[in-house]
């Protein structure tokens, strides 16, 4: 199949040293590759030094309790989502799992926003964190009403923390650098400890099933 050697191509060129953007662009125009295995390959393809890196970095949940800990929100909202609908996931050569979709950019807040903030929620409260606060990018719509819906089931779960929205998400992440919940490869890199809490809520959802 033209993905198998999709995928064993732009791991040839990430090992040396090929910008993600660049090698993911010859490859999916070289196999002529639809905007769906192009979104499968950027979340799942990684250098072995990024492999590394990552599994370096990943924590398990259990090391928050009693910690400070900050959620990249529509990140981590996004993929909850597409488990809880179960579609379009990968767990990518670094281990982390993640949203295919490239549903990010044209994200709506509904009922199933809701449903996945309870989950997100409920899976924070059972590991006991000392704080945690979710940041969404403020240039997505109606992130102020989603940041406010947070705070108010954080108070109903009675976990301690908050919700707010941020022009620069990623940048202020990073900068606050404590235990950090996304899947976002470019935020892994920058801070020092990383939890897949989806891959947790994918777990357990799945439990059952094995």
């Amino acid at each position: 199949m033209k993905i198998d050697d999709a995928i064993k191509d732009m791991k040839y060129l990430l090992d040396r040293g090929y910008k993600k953007r660049t090698a993911l662009n010859f490859v999916a125009n070289h196999y002529r590759l639809n905007e769906k295995d192009r979104n499968f390959l950027r979340r799942y393809v990684f250098s072995e030094d990024d492999i590394k890196e990552h599994e370096s970095k990943l924590i398990p949940i259990s090391r928050i309790r009693g910690r400070e800990v900050v959620i990249d929100g529509y990140n981590v909202l996004v993929t909850v989502e597409a488990i809880l609908k179960k579609r379009d996931l990968v767990y990518g050569m670094d281990g982390f799992l993640r949203d295919s979709s490239g549903a990010y950019s044209k994200y709506k807040f509904d009922k199933n926003t809701k449903i996945a903030i309870k989950e997100i929620i409920r899976t924070l409260k059972n590991y006991k964190p000392k704080y945690v606060l979710f940041i969404f990018d403020s240039q997505i719509s109606r992130s102020g009403e989603l940041a406010s819906y947070v705070r108010k089931k954080l108070r109903e779960f009675d976990v301690n923390g908050t919700a707010k929205t941020s022009r620069c998400a990623d940048s202020e992440i990073i900068r606050l650098n404590r235990i950090t919940m996304t899947t976002d490869s470019i935020i892994i890199k920058k801070v020092n400890k990383v939890v897949d809490i989806c891959s947790e809520i994918h777990k357990e959802k799945n439990k059952f099933l094995l």
